[in-house]
């Protein structure tokens, strides 16, 4: 009786200051509110403050509610929500995306993992679109220790008894190969196995038309740490190293002492930038064996031009990363330290009558070959021509072939292409020779 009689003197007094609704939602018929389970019909916190509040105002509590928390959205108007939101999640994408692009920047530049399970090629699955080139794989070690993966090829010269057996020729040319960004070594042999063999062909025409010496040609090919065999990761840093590595290697190696050796760097793309940057270091360390030419196949100026062409819409954000790029190959910088290692030997030549040893005389800039295509899909068309007039302004010996209708990759597949690079390979060479013979016949 004594719990009946308390209940109906609550329930009277509840009646007084709120709504039956919230009369019937706090305490129920039959409810025991002084029990332990049910304390929480009377401490509701500050959410069943705001709705008596709301109530004693004569508003909406869950209007009231929805202002609090989606003020942002309540404050446009309703026929601009959708935009709103769908440029709000297209900057949030693009700057996800910007943010891996620049952390990510090493495994996009440098694609050794294209195509697919290409680091275990191996140089039999060629062989055959190769002949009559043989290639073989070699390995040395960078400048830090880092194992890397050479291939060496070459055409063997047939006896008179129809046995291949190699000769030592009175002059040697070692093409030394430096790869684009992406894919591996053997991927790109039948591309040298076929200028190899236009190379072998001129060169038969020429000593049965002009009864010349009997020259030598090979292909080097580098392949960078992080690339097919060689070990390490791929970084700038690491790969100039392995640039001079490879070059102090050759210069060692095939240093002969009754033959003509000379040195032909030859760069494709990214590779491009490689040599040009690797020439200059070499140039200055004064090696035996003399560089003859350098051959640019569509080159990159720098980075920023590369992002330009892989995004050429100017809405897009990722061409203007280029200032956040820890990578900064750039072919243009390389050409000025040729022109000022030419300056300053010129100079010093001239006020110290410097006489250099005549084991390692210095060397003079090689003439430069830039191999453009025409429809490069990666490298933007004015690249090409801003090269050469770089090159034409600080007085180097450069000139420029346009390989019409070749895209990126497509520079020596092309007749055109090819026929400039053989001639450029066997013109400087024939310079070096002329030159060597004058001057051994103005000492007799």
């Amino acid at each position: 009786m004594l719990r009946i009689h308390i209940r109906q003197r609550m329930q009277r007094h509840l009646s007084q200051k709120f709504s039956p609704s919230l009369l019937q939602l706090h305490i129920s018929p039959g409810s025991r509110p002084l029990s332990a389970p049910n304390r929480n019909v009377y401490t509701l916190g500050k959410r069943r403050k705001s709705v008596i509040h709301c109530q004693r105002l004569g508003q909406n509590p869950q209007k009231n509610l929805n202002s609090r928390n989606f003020w942002a959205i309540s404050s446009v108007p309703a026929i601009l929500v959708p935009p709103v939101i769908f440029l709000g999640l297209l900057i949030t994408l693009w700057t996800w995306k910007c943010f891996w692009i620049i952390v990510m920047q090493n495994k996009l530049l440098y694609l050794s993992w294209l195509p697919p399970f290409s680091r275990s090629d191996t140089i039999s699955e060629y062989e055959r679109e190769c002949k009559p080139v043989e290639w073989k794989e070699k390995e040395i070690r960078s400048l830090d220790g880092t194992k890397l993966v050479i291939c060496e090829g070459h055409i063997p010269i047939q006896s008179e008894k129809n046995e291949l057996k190699l000769k030592q020729p009175k002059k040697l040319v070692a093409i030394c190969y430096f790869q684009g960004n992406g894919g591996s070594t053997p991927l790109r042999l039948p591309l040298l196995s076929q200028v190899l063999r236009s190379i072998d062909t001129k060169c038969l025409n020429s000593r049965e038309s002009d009864k010349q010496d009997d020259t030598r040609f090979i292909i080097l090919a580098l392949s960078y740490r992080g690339y097919w065999k060689s070990s390490g990761t791929a970084t700038q840093t690491g790969i100039e190293k392995d640039a001079q590595a490879f070059l102090t290697w050759v210069s060692n190696t095939y240093l002969e002492t009754n033959t003509d050796c000379q040195i032909i760097l030859w760069g494709h793309s990214l590779g491009a930038a490689v040599a040009s940057s690797a020439l200059s270091t070499y140039l200055a360390h004064s090696n035996p064996i003399p560089v003859s030419g350098l051959i640019m196949e569509a080159p990159i100026s720098n980075i920023k031009d590369m992002l330009i062409g892989l995004y050429p819409q100017k809405w897009l954000p990722y061409r203007y990363l280029w200032p956040f790029s820890w990578n900064n190959w750039c072919t243009s910088s390389s050409l000025e330290r040729l022109a000022a290692y030419r300056d300053h030997f010129t100079e010093q030549s001239q006020q110290n009558a410097y006489n250099p040893p005549l084991n390692h005389p210095p060397q003079s800039i090689p003439p430069i070959l830039v191999l453009s295509a025409e429809a490069d899909e990666v490298i933007p068309a004015h690249v090409a021509g801003q090269l050469e007039c770089k090159g034409r302004d600080l007085g180097l010996d450069i000139q420029r072939t346009v390989v019409p209708g070749a895209m990126h990759t497509e520079g020596p597949v092309k007749s055109i292409g090819r026929d400039a690079l053989v001639k450029f390979i066997q013109e400087p060479s024939a310079k070096k020779q002329s030159t060597a013979e004058h001057g051994r016949n103005t000492c007799l």
